[in-house]
């Protein structure tokens, strides 16, 4: 499966995602070591919310910038769901 990480804020008055960075599979490594728990995720299915401090740590390490007083921030894996559907869809013609 085709999977891709983010580095998500969400704004604190309305709960709504308002930013959302890539992070390059190479910066993984980063990330786990960044995450106290992520032992127990090593493919990083989960949300991880990260604390202000973590959060800072994170955004200088893959370059973007973020607003800890503005957005709580989660680290959160996607699939994406066209290359599910693809390959299923392939599967199926062989049949």
């Amino acid at each position: 499966m085709t999977m891709s990480w983010h580095l998500r804020g969400y704004a604190r008055e309305t709960g709504l995602l308002s930013k959302d960075f890539y992070i390059q599979p190479d910066m993984l490594p980063v990330v786990r070591n960044v995450l106290p728990d992520s032992h127990d995720d090593p493919v990083l299915i989960e949300p991880h919310e990260l604390s202000p401090s973590r959060a800072d740590r994170l955004a200088d390490a893959i370059g973007v910038l973020v607003q800890p007083d503005l957005f709580d921030y989660f680290v959160e894996a996607e699939e994406d769901w066209r290359v599910v559907a693809a390959i299923r869809a392939s599967h199926l013609d062989a049949e």
